[in-house]
């Protein structure tokens, strides 16, 4: 009897009778709040709801539309005032702000959740329970796929965090790598970055490398492996079968880049980097934010580092003819400092080719004739006057020069 009892109070009589349609419960909608709705037809509020949304349909749906429309152009004018800058904010909020499919490249390397002291401060903002650190660098990459264009990539270099016992260490691209393919992401590569020293630890091997993770959403729009060609070991070896016997079988700009980079040193006490670095506790290299940025976006891209940091990234897109733009909480002045002593670049160097390379190619080199066209009357006729005036006068002069 109780449970009899509830049911009716559950249900409104309506629900006994036939079936309700669609049109019927958006009819009542356009004149009811869902709750009036949900008693007169004697369905559930879920159902009004879902229907509501299918068919766009919303109690102050105008309203949402408007609110979406204004979040947008918000963030519109965000970006052109975050264009070659460097917000102090934090990082989800900086990427909140950003509109839908906006950043050609992310070039960046989040925290490792391992103490660091950030801002002087006592380590305990990079010191979080290890599914905590977890979902927040989740929150970060899924941000970072939605403002990411399509064919645009995703350079994420990073190491290796604690465990959830806090006793070892867990690679964190190890963590990243389905979440990234769940999100819809393309796996392009992951680059072994080697480090010529650091660390002893006590019952294992010491960690000499860190990784990268490259993943572009969808195809791929742009990679160039010019700008991380290495220096070719034999570049006057020759063919030795084949229908190239005999010639040089090296590349004139260098060999092919592999996805193991052991010439990128640590941004150690000793390193050059270190002096613009302001003292940041976890620099991220110059030449690897340069070797990603000439790699993976042409001159002109919008290329973002929400980790920004000393700078390094921001520093080298102004480099390399790149917009910039990019968010941190601390080093605000050092920044400053090291974009404002920046310059674009007036030559991109190659860093494969070398004087001995020249030599081989500059000795191979042989002349090659081609006949110039034979223009007819028709064609000469299609040309427009000053056209023929300038044939005209090259003639003449190759004449008198003759």
């Amino acid at each position: 009897m109780i449970a009899s009892n509830l049911d009716a109070c559950a249900l409104p009589p309506a629900a006994a009778g036939r079936e309700v349609t669609d049109l019927e419960v958006l009819a009542a909608l356009a004149e009811s709040s869902y709750d009036e709705v949900s008693r007169q037809l004697g369905i559930s509020r879920g159902r009004i709801w879902s229907l509501a949304c299918k068919y766009g349909a919303r109690k102050n749906e105008a309203r949402i539309q408007e609110r979406a429309a204004q979040k947008r152009e918000r963030q519109r004018e965000f970006l052109s005032q975050a264009m070659n800058a460097v917000k102090r904010m934090d990082v989800l909020d900086y990427l909140a702000s950003l509109p839908d499919n906006c950043v050609d490249l992310f070039v960046t390397s989040p925290p490792y959740n391992v103490g660091k002291r950030y801002g002087g401060g006592d380590g305990s903002g990079d010191n979080h329970r290890f599914h905590y650190y977890l979902g927040w660098l989740l929150q970060v990459c899924s941000e970072m796929e939605r403002t990411l264009k399509p064919g645009g990539t995703m350079f994420l270099q990073v190491g290796a965090t604690r465990s959830p016992d806090g006793k070892s260490m867990y690679p964190i691209d190890s963590l990243l790598h389905q979440h990234l393919v769940a999100m819809g992401l393309t796996f392009q590569n992951r680059i072994v970055w080697t480090v010529p020293h650091g660390l002893t630890p006590r019952g294992r091997l010491a960690n000499r490398y860190e990784t990268a993770l490259v993943v572009s959403k969808g195809e791929q729009r742009v990679f160039s492996p010019t700008a991380a060609r290495g220096k070719t070991l034999q570049p006057g070896k020759r063919a030795f079968k084949g229908p190239r016997k005999g010639q040089v079988s090296s590349h004139p700009l260098g060999s092919f880049p592999t996805d193991v980079w052991s010439d990128i040193g640590h941004c150690g006490h000793n390193s050059p980097d270190k002096a613009v670095g302001g003292g940041h506790p976890a620099q991220f290299p110059q030449l690897m934010a340069r070797r990603a940025i000439l790699l993976y976006s042409a001159p002109g891209a919008i290329v973002s580092d929400p980790f920004s940091g000393s700078g390094s990234t921001a520093a080298e897109a102004k480099r390399t003819g790149r917009e910039f733009t990019g968010c941190d909480l601390f080093y605000e002045d050092t920044r400053s400092a090291r974009l404002a002593a920046v310059s674009p670049d007036l030559v991109t160097e190659l860093p494969g080719v070398t004087d001995e390379s020249i030599a081989v190619w500059q000795a191979e080199a042989r002349p090659a004739f081609q006949a110039a066209p034979q223009l007819g009357r028709e064609q000469l006729a299609a040309l427009d006057r000053e056209s023929c005036d300038l044939l005209i006068r090259s003639g003449l002069a190759s004449q008198e020069a003759a």
